[in-house]
């Protein structure tokens, strides 16, 4: 959209984009979609809209509409005829000269124009977990680079802000950026705390610039979105997982190794953060060393940058194998996160040195099962609580489902347990208070014996997957009212001995009886059965 004066000047450009959002149906043998007039409208109205504010915003506009009442045009002039006077005696009269006649508008000259600058502008945001979720009381920083890119100056450029939802009146509505010379860059920077929340919500951001001089090309507005965490009420308290219990001793695996690699924050800054996901990799490896007395040198433990992709095919496909005989009983934990390949649906682990935009950095989980397959082991134990994101390329529209169990054969059932925190493409949630991923926390709670559901005084390997199942539906369907799934392989019902290896130590006594007040028996004539105690 351009907006010009009479005399050819450009006193505003934009370019604008409308969303409208809304539901449509198309009928099942039928290509006729219904419902899209209402999401056009709502398109061309948010386009009005935003038309009108950023004209009304333009110093351009504003300096123009206060003068336009002193130009009048040549050719619309309208003059009364004059009135017959006298000649003044001893004067020559002079004939009027003739109104030149117009059949063009008059052009101004190429001195006249002004000529528009040309901004472009990159942001990042940025919030303190660097996970796009809003903790609460955390801070968020804005990272602007505007660039001048045309043969003029730009002229009192402004980044203009603005904000929905949880977001709204966190930050200034502008920020100054400054006069910029042709070719220049200038970058600036604001942080600000976000309040604490009292239910899951989203928050917005939109940022836009804006200009004293004429703007030929206005970069689109970038819209960033972020979710908004729940504070923990105070009278909350959840079990501390990070000190071990003293009873947490249970067995002696002398034979046992340990493998556990946490990986939260990359060497590419743009990928998303993992919370907690190194002090989960740390804190797993310590309870399974402490309830097996697993011997130091065999427990490798990997975070963050100690975990590149050359770590993870030492480890699996060196160490490993130097390490283990028929007698290993062998324990992998990973938490960070995973890609999603658009075709199949196979999933890999994502190293430190690992980029979503590329396939550099990432180890197949196929290659590990081949790794682990190839070993003389006892039973493996493998614990995945993963954020899941696509893999470059990959079609949202068609990708598959996470592919967990392919290449798993019916003799790997009786060998390995595998407990993945997350079964979708989504962000796995993270239980804060702790300063755990969910998954992980309810893993450590149930290590701490109270996953023995059986009350046997042993937790095997399959209590403890349906234990933290259980509690990370239930807490992300009723407080955060999300949704994530674990799944657990093999399942129910399927003859796997994996799942009734012990794990740990059983600790999940049984709750005490309230004692009722005896009641006063009803009349046998008029009692009924209760049909609530009927079992099966």
């Amino acid at each position: 959209m351009v907006f010009l004066a009479r005399d050819g000047t450009v006193l505003f450009s934009k370019k604008l984009e409308g969303v409208g959002r809304g539901t449509v149906t198309v009928a099942e043998r039928s290509c006729v979609v219904e419902g899209l007039d209402g999401i056009l409208q709502e398109a061309i109205d948010s386009v009005a809209d935003g038309l009108a504010k950023q004209m009304a915003l333009s110093s351009q506009i504003r300096e123009y509409a206060a003068t336009k009442d002193t130009w009048k045009s040549i050719a619309g002039q309208s003059k009364p005829d004059p009135k017959p006077t006298a000649p003044i005696s001893g004067a020559a009269v002079i004939p009027p000269p003739a109104a030149p006649e117009l059949t063009q508008p008059v052009q101004p000259t190429p001195s006249e124009l002004v000529q528009p600058a040309h901004v472009n502008f990159r942001a990042i945001i940025r919030d303190e977990s660097r996970d796009q979720f809003l903790d609460p009381d955390e801070s968020i920083t804005i990272e602007v680079e505007v660039k001048n890119e045309g043969p003029v100056d730009a002229k009192d450029v402004v980044l203009v802000m603005e904000g929905k939802d949880k977001l709204a009146g966190v930050f200034p509505s502008e920020m100054a950026v400054g006069t910029l010379q042709p070719g220049e860059v200038k970058r600036a920077t604001l942080t600000k705390h976000v309040t604490a929340t009292e239910s899951t919500s989203h928050g917005e951001l939109s940022l836009s610039l804006r200009s004293a001089s004429p703007l030929g090309l206005v970069p689109p507005p970038k819209i960033f979105a972020f979710g908004a965490k729940p504070k923990q009420p105070e009278n909350v308290m959840a079990p501390d997982v990070d000190q071990l219990p003293s009873t947490l001793t249970a067995f002696k695996e002398p034979k046992a190794v340990i493998i556990s690699i946490g990986v939260g924050r990359f060497h590419d800054e743009q990928v998303p953060v993992v919370s907690h996901a190194s002090h989960d990799a740390a804190v797993t490896a310590e309870y399974f060393h402490t309830i097996g007395n697993v011997p130091r040198e065999r427990m490798r433990v990997l975070l963050d940058r100690q975990a590149q992709l050359g770590d993870f095919k030492e480890t699996f496909e060196k160490w490993l194998r130097k390490k283990a005989d028929a007698a290993t009983d062998l324990y992998v934990f990973f938490s960070g996160r995973a890609l999603v390949d658009g075709a199949s649906g196979a999933v890999s682990l994502m190293a430190y040195d690992g980029a979503p935009a590329g396939p550099t950095g990432v180890y197949p989980l196929r290659q590990l099962q081949e790794a682990i397959q190839r070993l003389p082991i006892r039973r493996a134990v493998l614990v995945f609580d993963v954020s899941l994101d696509p893999a470059p390329g990959a079609d949202l529209a068609t990708i598959p489902q996470p592919d967990w169990e392919s290449g798993r054969s019916d003799a790997g059932k009786n060998v390995e347990m595998w407990m993945v925190g997350n079964l979708k493409l989504q962000e796995a949630q993270a239980h804060d208070y702790s300063k755990h991923g969910l998954f992980t926390y309810y893993l450590l709670r149930g290590l701490q014996g109270v996953a023995d559901l059986n009350r046997d005084s042993i937790v095997t390997a399959g209590e403890l997957c349906t234990y933290a199942r259980n509690q990370v539906i239930q807490v992300t369907r009723d407080q955060l009212k999300s949704r994530q799934e674990p799944l657990c392989l093999p399942q129910v019902g399927r003859g796997g001995m994996a799942r009734i290896h012990p794990i740990a130590r059983g600790n999940n006594p049984k709750p005490p009886v309230i004692q009722k007040a005896p009641e006063t028996p009803a009349d046998p004539s008029t009692s009924r059965p209760n049909f609530m105690q009927v079992g099966p």
